[in-house]
């Protein structure tokens, strides 16, 4: 009721306009009581709508700005205690969420975390700080960073890794803004324990500071040492897939997921004009020695109950799958394997 009115009125001037807004703000702030949705996202656009109506008078006035924070960690169910820690720190803002991207990493695999973040660039959207704690090499010399992509989008973890794929794909779509590394004597982590003995670094280092870019809105200017982009590089070495001389796509198994469907590096692109539905794809594995055809369809129930199919998948990387059945035990190729595609069209 209270928000409908300062609509109404907003019609009738600028000074109007401005109330509308501010009381917008005010209710989805929650300082008229707890936001009730859908009514929150009505309210928001409606705000949006009269300030873009009113650019000159309301550039200065603040509108509700949602944040959120994705987390993953190789912490099984303990990953839910950084969760709450994160929201904490955050400040436990009303425009604040903290979400599980994955608490079931392998421990201490670097490389699947890589590809789960790169698997999951499409969630890198403005205001969106990714955590990570899959640290092998926690205590050791290695550089704990933030890192702001050119859409806003934040990455909050250790240099060993992790971020590799995602950020080589963020940076060709917006470039890399800024990239600190983090201070251990900085304001925003927690340096000791009270007992003096050092804290695991996702408690006392990462989640502060993830909470610390939502509460400034970005990275602050007092987190660390801003690292030179050309400081800043890639931290493994990531095998990619190439076109041979034969005409054959070169790549590798990467991964081998939950359900048992081999994860390639060899993006959908390779494929060229044999990407097509019904394509009839010839694979050969270099090391167990098998040669098998299979079909490219865009999805699993192109192909019947148990038969194996070529798809891409969220990260546009080839997988090798079976239809409501398990790849790694119908196909018998290995974990790390270098394998060739060619069509047989």
């Amino acid at each position: 009721m209270l928000f409908s009115r300062a609509f109404k009125s907003a019609r009738r001037g600028k000074h109007a306009a401005a109330t509308g807004v501010i009381l917008a703000n005010a209710i989805i702030s929650g300082n008229f009581g707890e936001p009730r949705s859908p009514n929150t996202l009505l309210q928001l656009k409606a705000a949006n709508r009269l300030r873009s109506q009113n650019r000159g008078f309301l550039h200065r006035v603040p509108l509700f700005e949602p944040w959120s924070v994705q987390v993953a960690t190789d912490w099984g169910n303990d990953g839910k205690r950084l969760e709450a820690q994160v929201w904490n720190f955050c400040g436990r803002k009303k425009n604040a969420s903290v979400w599980e991207l994955s608490h079931d990493v392998p421990a201490f695999d670097i490389g699947a975390a890589a590809r789960l973040f790169e698997s999951n660039l499409r969630l890198a959207l403005p205001n969106t700080v990714f955590l990570c704690v899959v640290d092998p090499g926690v205590g050791s010399e290695r550089k704990a960073i933030a890192v702001e992509t050119g859409n806003r989008a934040f990455f909050v973890g250790p240099h060993n890794g992790v971020f590799d794929l995602v950020l080589r794909g963020l940076n060709s779509l917006y470039g890399i803004v800024k990239a600190v590394e983090i201070g251990r004597a900085s304001a925003h982590v927690i340096s000791q324990s009270d007992g003096g003995v050092r804290a695991v670094d996702g408690d006392a280092v990462f989640a502060p500071v993830a909470g610390a870019i939502v509460r400034h809105r970005g990275i602050p200017s007092d987190l660390g040492r801003e690292i030179l982009l050309s400081e800043f590089g890639e931290v493994l070495k990531w095998d990619s897939a190439a076109v041979g001389k034969s005409g054959a796509i070169q790549g590798k198994i990467e991964d081998i997921d939950h359900y048992g469907t081999y994860v390639t590096n060899i993006p959908v692109s390779l494929l060229n004009g044999n990407g097509k539905p019904g394509s009839i794809i010839s694979v050969c594995g270099a090391q167990s020695k098998i040669e098998f055809t299979i079909p490219y369809f865009e999805y699993f129930d192109a192909v019947g109950k148990g038969e194996p199919l070529l798809l891409p998948q969220g990260n546009a990387f080839l997988h090798l799958a079976v239809n409501q059945g398990r790849a790694s035990e119908k196909l018998p190729l290995k974990l790390g394997e270098d394998i060739s595609l060619a069509s047989c069209n």
